[in-house]
C-alpha cells in the first residue's frame, strides 16, 4: 500500500513536470523609461491652456506638477534645457494665477478669499530668486501685492490688517507719500482714530524730515481745523523746502484763515521767485485783496496796479476805476475805466465812470460820446441824461 501511494505522487509529478515543460514562454514588455523633463513641459502646456481659458484652480494645479516635474527633472538636465527659466516661469505663472483668482473674489466682495490668494502669490514673490525677471520688477510685484492686500483687508473691514499690510510697504518705502496717506486716512475715516492717524504723520515727518510729509500733516490738521498744529507744521516744512510751491501754500493757507498779514508775507516771498507773468499776477492781486481787509487802501490799490499792469483784468481795473473815482483822480480814472471797455466794451459802469471822469476833466466831446450812449441805461441812464444836459 505505501509503495502505491509513493508511485502515485511521483506520477503527478512527472505529469506536473511534463505539463510545464510543454508551455510557451511569455514574454513581458519592459516598463517605458520615465522622463520627468517631458511630462514638465506637457502639464506646463496644460496650465497655460487652463489659464487662457479661465480655468485658474486648475492651471495652478498643472503649473505646480510642473514645478514637481521640473525639480525632479534637475539631476538630467542639460543647460540646453533651461531648467532654471522653466522653473522662474512655472513658479510666476502659479502667483500670477493666485492674483488673478483674487482679483475674481474681489469683484465678488469676497476679501478673505483674496487675501489668501494674495499671501499665496505674495509669498512666492518674496521667496524667488531672479533667473530672467529682473530684481525690481520682482520689487514691484512685492510692492504691488502688498497694498492690494492692504486695499482688500480695508474692504474686508480688517482695518488693522490693512495698516499692518501698509507698514510693510513703508519698511521697504520708508518715503512713500502715497502709502502714508492710504494708511493715515485708514485710521481716520475708517478707524476713526484721530490721534493715532496724525500720530502716522508725525512719527513719519519727525524720521524723515521730509517737506513733503510735514505738509501732508499740515493738511491733515488744517481739514481737522486744527489751526495752529497746522501753522506749526507748515512752518516746519517751509523750512526744509523754502521754495515757490511751499510759499503758495502757506499764502493760501493763512488766506483760507483770513489771516491777511500773514499771507502776504508768503506772498511777498513768492513773488521774489520771479514766476512767470500769469502767476504773479495772481499773486499781487491776492495781496491787493488781503490789504484791502486789512483797511490798508494805499497797498491796495499798489499792488492791484501791479496785477492790472501785468494781465488785463477787467474786474481789477474796475474797482481801481472806482477807487480813483472816489478819491477824483480822473486820469487814472479814465485809464482804468478804458481798461475795462477794452475787455468788455458794453460795461455801463465802467462807461458811465469815465464818462464822469472825462466830464470833470473838460473834455466834453469824449464824455458826451459815453454818455450817449448810456441814456437808455436801467441804471446810469437818469444820470447820463443830466450830466448831458450841462454840457455845452
Amino acid at each position: 500500500m505505501k509503495f502505491r501511494f509513493l508511485t502515485l505522487v511521483a506520477l503527478v509529478v512527472l505529469i506536473a513536470l511534463s505539463a510545464c515543460s510543454s508551455n510557451k514562454k511569455i514574454e513581458v514588455e519592459p516598463e517605458p523609461v520615465r522622463d520627468p523633463l517631458a511630462l514638465a513641459r506637457e502639464a506646463a502646456a496644460e496650465g497655460a491652456d487652463y489659464y487662457e481659458s479661465g480655468m485658474l484652480e486648475q492651471a495652478i494645479v498643472s503649473f505646480s506638477s510642473a514645478i514637481k516635474l521640473f525639480e525632479e527633472a534637475a539631476p538630467m538636465a542639460s543647460e540646453s534645457d533651461s531648467l532654471a527659466y522653466n522653473l522662474e516661469s512655472m513658479q510666476l505663472n502659479v502667483a500670477k494665477s493666485h492674483v488673478d483668482m483674487a482679483a475674481e473674489s474681489i469683484q465678488m466682495s469676497m476679501y478673505n478669499e483674496a487675501i489668501i490668494h494674495y499671501e499665496a502669490a505674495l509669498k512666492i514673490y518674496k521667496n524667488h530668486k531672479p533667473v530672467r525677471i529682473s530684481q525690481d520688477e520682482l520689487d514691484q510685484n512685492v510692492l504691488g501685492t502688498y497694498n492690494n492686500l492692504a486695499i482688500a483687508a480695508r474692504d474686508g473691514g480688517e482695518y488693522e490688517k490693512a495698516l499692518n499690510y501698509y507698514d510693510e510697504i513703508l519698511k521697504l518705502k520708508p518715503r512713500d507719500e502715497d502709502i502714508l496717506n492710504a494708511k493715515f486716512f485708514v485710521l481716520k475715516d475708517y478707524v476713526k482714530d484721530d490721534d493715532r492717524a496724525f500720530m502716522v504723520l508725525e512719527d513719519y515727518a519727525r524720521v524723515a524730515q521730509d517737506g513733503a510729509a510735514y505738509i501732508k500733516l499740515a493738511e491733515g490738521y488744517a481739514e481737522a481745523n486744527n489751526y495752529a498744529k497746522a501753522e506749526a507744521a507748515y512752518l516746519q516744512a517751509e523750512k526744509l523746502r523754502p521754495d515757490a510751491d511751499m510759499y503758495t501754500r502757506i499764502g493760501n493757507f493763512y488766506r483760507a484763515n483770513s489771516k491777511w498779514e500773514q499771507a502776504n508775507v508768503y506772498l511777498k516771498k513768492l513773488a521774489d521767485t520771479k514766476p512767470e507773468a500769469s502767476i504773479l499776477a495772481v499773486v499781487y492781486a491776492q495781496m491787493g485783496q488781503n490789504y484791502s481787509q486789512l483797511g490798508n487802501t494805499a497797498k491796495m490799490v499798489e499792488n492791484l496796479e501791479k496785477s492790472v499792469d501785468l494781465v488785463p483784468n477787467y474786474r481789477l481795473a474796475l474797482t481801481l476805476a472806482g477807487h480813483y473815482n472816489g478819491v477824483k483822480n480822473w486820469n487814472k480814472v479814465v485809464t482804468y475805466s478804458t481798461k475795462v471797455l477794452q475787455e468788455e466794451a458794453n460795461n455801463s459802469a465802467a462807461r458811465m465812470l469815465r464818462g464822469v471822469a472825462y466830464y470833470q476833466l473838460k473834455n466834453m466831446s469824449s464824455a458826451k460820446a459815453d454818455l450817449e450812449r448810456l441814456v437808455n441805461d436801467p441804471t446810469y441812464g437818469a444820470q447820463a441824461q443830466s450830466i448831458i444836459k450841462g454840457i455845452k
